[in-house]
């Protein structure tokens, strides 16, 4: 894992699933604990809270399928943070 203090990371990804309209997710990651702790859902240019379910899903793929993500964030797009963004608290 990265040596910084910085225990938060942002990225965007392309939806996963289906979706009509097309959507982009917004996810945050808190490295400490290996978790997507937010997200949102880019619907027509604006931004929604993810589900919990949706947030669980994701980490079920992070972990099924990126692990690495965790110990590599920057990798995968995203952005370290000291702290959880305003539209996740």
């Amino acid at each position: 894992m990265n040596n910084s203090p910085r225990r938060y990371v942002v990225g965007v990804w392309e939806s996963l699933w289906p979706s009509e309209p097309y959507m982009s997710h917004r996810i945050l990651i808190d490295l400490s604990c290996r978790k997507a702790i937010a997200g949102q859902d880019r619907i027509r240019r604006q931004w929604h809270a993810m589900s919990v379910e949706h947030v669980d899903y994701m980490q079920q793929i992070f972990e099924e399928t990126y692990p690495d993500i965790f110990d590599e964030p920057g990798e995968y797009g995203f952005e370290y943070l000291e702290a959880p963004p305003s539209w996740a608290r």
